[in-house]
């Protein structure tokens, strides 16, 4: 077994590392709510896996909130956020710090969140969900480096195996399954015997897990770098029908999420969400928004994916003008767009497809509503109407400049008016013998 140590001090900055010593420190000085301070979890795997850990994970035997403020103080960082369980997130030069309070946990039914009470640090190593996440690092300088391991993690991390602490792991917190296969397919790790035999009996209990925990843990796959292969692995293991039997990912989708994340520039995550909505129906969106509620962005991505199949063929058209074009696609959401630029059959939809995200949704006319109304246009529906017909002619190549823009405003205007004028006498008639109120 190696050092770690030598771990810490070779996988780590310098800086970072001198913030863990303080750490260590201040817990053994008595005065700052803590006596033991550990580097837990993610942070000690990625150690024994030879990578460098991003934020430091950090629990302490005592009052968590308190030793994060006193080691705020001592690395000249601010607490940016202290949660429910007692976890303190520290912003500091380096980087975030989580701090947490050593705990024991106990649930009342399947997916109920936790009961908590502070507790030793090998009940806090218990109550973690997999062996490679449950061991400690201790920070203290008489114990710096040493490894605390009562589940073997260390063992299963260099058999590349992912193994639940009990066999009623799944039950107590369904999130994990969905964790699971996130982490297995992140690490290159395939599941111990029992822990999938258990994976595939405790499926249902996705069912428990409330709209809000399930969609944190789907976003959490989405900033995967191997979203793709997580969800791919996800579908075959029948998590992704045990979420919504309406939410499908198919290979097309895939493909595309994995282009999308090879790009060099940053990824709007709704193009993701396309990729996963792109085969639904109308109902089957709104089955899955009803199961997850996601925010306006999402729903909207959702439904656009089931509005564009519905139009599709209309885009087949060979005769259909720009200005039609706009119509039919400003309905879809530009993710999903981009999605179908993408993944979508190269033909003349495809064409559309790429000719309105690249020109025509951005052409408007030139002219403004102050414009028309300098022209004597009275600002109302009459407005709306020659601005729709503006942007239109400009679409269609019917005009090229302001100066063309006016000279249709001033053909038009007048016949808009009479239009207008006719329809109020048409609607202020009444019929003949009307009793006059």
């Amino acid at each position: 077994m190696p050092s770690f140590a030598s771990l810490i001090e070779s996988k780590l900055s310098a800086e970072t590392v001198e913030v863990l010593k303080t750490a260590g420190e201040l817990a053994v000085s008595g005065d700052h709510g803590a006596s033991d301070a550990y580097l837990v979890g993610g942070s000690v795997r990625d150690l024994v896996l030879g990578r460098s850990p991003k934020d430091p994970d950090i629990t302490v035997v005592g009052k968590g909130g308190r030793f994060a403020r006193s080691l705020a103080e001592a690395v000249k960082g601010t607490i940016v956020s202290v949660s429910q369980f007692g976890t303190a997130i520290i912003d500091t030069p380096l980087g975030h710090i989580d701090v947490t309070t050593a705990r024991s946990e106990t649930y009342s039914q399947p997916a109920a969140l936790p009961d908590i009470r502070p507790a030793a640090i090998e009940q806090d190593l218990q109550r973690r969900d997999f062996s490679v996440n449950a061991m400690a690092v201790s920070l203290v300088p008489q114990k710096w480096g040493t490894l605390l391991d009562p589940f073997h993690g260390f063992a299963d991390a260099a058999r590349k195996r992912l193994r639940i602490l009990h066999d009623k792991s799944f039950q107590d917190d369904p999130t994990r399954i969905l964790r699971a296969v996130r982490y297995s397919v992140r690490l290159g790790f395939s599941f111990e015997v029992a822990t999938a035999e258990a994976l595939e009996r405790d499926m249902s209990y996705i069912d428990t897990l409330s709209s809000a925990r399930l969609l944190a843990e789907i976003e959490k796959i989405l900033l995967e770098p191997t979203r793709a292969d997580i969800l791919r692995r996800a579908e075959e293991l029948g998590i992704i029908g045990a979420i919504s039997p309406s939410l499908r990912v198919t290979e097309t989708g895939l493909k595309a999420m994995e282009q999308f994340g090879a790009s060099k520039t940053p990824v709007d995550e709704l193009l993701y969400v396309a990729c996963m909505a792109s085969s639904m129906t109308e109902e089957e969106a709104t089955a899955v928004i009803e199961r997850l509620h996601p925010d306006k962005d999402w729903q909207a991505v959702m439904h656009g994916a089931a509005t564009f199949r519905d139009l599709a063929s209309l885009l087949e058209s060979p005769d259909l003008l720009p200005s039609e074009v706009v119509e039919l696609l400003e309905r879809v959401p530009a993710p999903v767009l981009e999605f179908q630029r993408i993944a979508g059959p190269k033909t003349r939809q495809r064409e559309h497809i790429e000719a309105y995200l690249r020109r025509h949704r951005n052409i408007r006319a030139e002219i403004t509503g102050d414009v028309l109304a300098e022209q004597g246009v009275p600002r109302g529906p009459l407005m709306g109407k020659l601005l729709l017909e503006l942007r239109v002619a400009r679409l269609d190549g019917k005009v090229a400049s302001r100066d063309q823009e006016l000279e249709l405003v001033r053909r038009r205007l007048p016949i808009l008016l009479s239009r207008e004028a006719s329809e109020s006498d048409n609607g202020n008639q009444r019929p003949t013998g009307a009793a006059v109120p």
